[in-house]
């Protein structure tokens, strides 16, 4: 009887729970073909840094079981006290406690054992999916095949059943010590008031403003000055952010009724006593599961953001620092080994040696003074090219040639810095190079490579007139007294740039860098007031190839987006399915509540405008605090990013992850505000 009675218990639920149903089998396959991913021969393969995929999906699956554990354990709690009034009339009728909790153990095993099931199937397709997506990543063909890897089955198995297991088992030792009264009566209790004097709530509130506000301040100090950011005061900053966020949504209801409630001519106005009183008494009862879903909305907004900035340096990192297939920087400006093996393993297009030069600071530099770029910048040095090389150049690109007047240079920097040096030489176009003063013709930010390879963020590009100037300026430096490092600080100054027919691999990037010539020297360094000596090994040469760094940062772009989006979906639907389960389980409470305002003369559609008002602000209220402060924070962490990442770029990430979470969130809504309406209006 008892398993005739679990099963259709479990029918009930399924329906009573749908959205909960749903969430579970999303997850079950999202968390199986992630697996699948991790334990793939072909995706590891891919690239070297490829085998960190799966490892950084073993890490993320802790979180990831711990917000389902939280989901999961939230709902069965949340379900067993809104059965406990049947429970406990079962006992009344005589059924013992043991046999109770087995029934409720059984049935809840049913729906997880069949939202498994369809969850592994649904994961099967997604797995298909988010490989081809991978492999077109890496620009390799793949064939969609039905593959059933038991290795990732079982890992989703142990994941989810462990948690299913341990949360049960809390739940039948919960009935098995709950009394016959609590029991009958459970259904009415909810998450206590945390504060209990109006006063008090209100100064919670205040100073839930106050540390939000710090941890904002701290936040922007922080990486504002990222040479001396500190990590204590970041995690500082995240804690005071979390007991901020707690203490804001503890204290918000005495917050509205004071803001609003208080005044009658707001008070009294169409529906807002019945809005209010039922949003207050929920918030009251439920401060902390608002908490906790307002802090995954901001870990959401904030990381997602940052995962996307991350894909933001990497894309333009190599946009800006890898123009061509193959760079290389010499010391000697040999490079015959080089051109034989380029030549021997690839298909050359095009290939140019050339030299680039260092002279004195000119002050051209002081434009990045207090930006984000002033720490990158090489300081007491400018490095310098002729045109006919930078025309050389550009003619191996594509791009037009340039024409400078003997008075004339080009500034060419990375395209991030160009409204840097545009404000700069409005006020200092004329400047005195090697004695001679030049005007500033024009900032141009095509990529040749400005990250480290032809300069650090700009380079100088002097008419072939000034040339010889140029070269015994260089030579001085290299040579002389005032720079005791020499090559180890002026670097390489032959480089060798080269285009291939088709894109190169890693394994031709370890065979070209095998080439590398090393020197040791010896360094005196002043520590701790005591002169020491130690020996360092400097490069002679520096080996890029376009292929090995694009396979690293393909490999970083797929470990952060997959990453991010796995997290943030997961949060999502948990967080959105709890508010969707919190307000269809008090549908029968909220039914008596509007059948008094149909007799009242309410019509059927004002009525449905009310539910829809209830539920988008009972939606929305998670949301206020983690979209103000998410904002701010982002803006501030950016700032370490800005070298490589466009302010534009920034915006636009932070509208995707917004637009993203508001498109899950606002499904969710939609389907409850849908179920809630039927079960107010009796299925209709």
């Amino acid at each position: 009887m008892l398993g005739k009675l679990s099963f259709r218990n479990a029918k009930r639920q399924a329906k009573d729970y749908i959205i909960y149903f749903i969430t579970v089998i999303i997850s079950v396959a999202l968390m199986f073909s992630f697996n699948s991913i991790a334990v793939s021969d072909d995706i590891s393969e891919l690239a070297s840094w490829m085998k960190y995929f799966s490892k950084s999906i073993m890490a993320i699956s802790v979180i990831i079981v711990l917000v389902m554990a939280w989901l999961i354990n939230y709902t069965m709690r949340f379900m067993l006290e809104k059965r406990s009034k049947e429970f406990g009339t079962y006992e009344i009728l005589g059924i013992e406690k043991k046999s109770i909790s087995n029934m409720f153990t059984l049935e809840n095993l049913i729906i997880g054992t069949i939202a498994f099931v369809i969850g592994i199937g649904i994961g099967t397709f997604l797995y298909q999916i988010f490989t081809s997506i991978i492999m077109n990543l890496f620009n390799q063909p793949y064939q969609i095949e039905i593959a059933f890897r038991f290795k990732a089955v079982g890992m989703t198995a142990i994941y989810f059943f462990g948690i299913f297991l341990l949360v049960l088992l809390n739940c039948r030792r919960k009935i098995k010590k709950t009394k016959v009264y609590d029991l009958l009566y459970a259904d009415k209790k909810n998450e206590n008031n945390r504060i209990k004097s109006a006063k008090g709530n209100i100064l919670v509130f205040m100073v839930s403003i106050v540390l939000l506000v710090a941890a904002l301040w701290l936040n922007h100090k922080e990486f504002s000055n990222a040479d001396h950011m500190s990590g204590l005061n970041i995690l500082f900053a995240i804690m005071m952010l979390i007991i901020g966020i707690y203490l804001f949504y503890i204290s918000l209801s005495s917050f509205i009724v004071k803001r609003y409630l208080d005044n009658k001519a707001r008070k009294y106005k169409k529906d807002n006593l019945f809005l209010y009183r039922n949003l207050t008494s929920k918030i009251n009862t439920m401060s902390l599961s608002m908490g906790t879903i307002a802090v995954m909305f901001t870990i959401i907004l904030i990381g997602g953001n940052v995962a996307l900035l991350m894909n933001n340096l990497l894309n333009n990192e190599i946009e800006m620092g890898y123009p061509f297939e193959i760079m290389i920087s010499s010391a000697d400006g040999d490079f015959s080994k080089y051109k034989e093996y380029i030549e021997k393993n690839t298909k050359v297009t095009d290939l140019y040696e050339y030299r680039l030069y260092c002279i004195k600071s000119i002050g051209i530099a002081k434009a990045l003074e207090g930006t984000a770029f002033d720490s990158g910048s090489m300081d007491g040095i400018e490095y310098v090219m002729s045109l006919s090389d930078y025309n050389r150049l550009r003619e191996i690109l594509g791009w037009e040639k340039e024409n400078l007047q003997d008075d004339e240079i080009l500034i060419n920097c990375m395209k991030t810095a160009t409204e840097t040096f545009e404000k700069y030489i409005k006020n200092n176009n004329t400047i005195a190079i090697l004695g001679k003063n030049v005007k500033i013709k024009e900032v141009k930010d095509e990529n040749l490579g400005q990250v480290g390879f032809n300069g650090y963020i700009y380079t100088i590009i002097v008419p072939d007139s000034l040339l010889p100037q140029v070269k015994e300026e260089d030579e001085s430096l290299r040579s002389g007294d005032d720079s005791e490092e020499g090559f180890y600080y002026f670097g390489s100054g032959y480089k060798l740039v080269a285009q291939t027919e088709e894109t190169t691999d890693e394994a031709f990037y370890q065979g070209l860098s095998d080439f590398i010539l090393k020197e040791e020297k010896q360094v005196s360094e002043e520590i701790d007031g005591e002169i020491q000596e130690y020996t360092v090994q400097i490069y002679l040469a520096n080996v890029q190839t376009k292929g090995q760094r694009t396979a690293e940062a393909k490999s970083f772009y797929a470990i952060i987006s997959f990453l991010a989006f796995y997290i943030a979906l997961i949060f999502i639907m948990a967080t959105a399915t709890l508010l969707a389960i919190q307000q269809l389980s008090d549908s029968e409470k909220y039914k008596y509540r509007y059948e008094l305002l149909k007799k009242l003369g309410i019509d059927e559609l004002q009525m449905n405008r009310t539910i829809l008002k209830q539920l988008f602000f009972y939606f929305a209220i998670p949301m206020i605090v983690p979209i103000l402060v998410s904002i701010p924070a982002i803006i501030s962490i950016s700032q370490i990013f800005t070298v490589a990442v466009t302010i534009q770029e920034i915006w636009r990430n932070m509208a995707i992850i917004l637009g993203m979470l508001v498109f899950v969130y606002g499904i969710y809504f939609i389907a409850t505000n849908i179920q809630f309406d039927r079960n107010i209006n009796g299925g209709k």
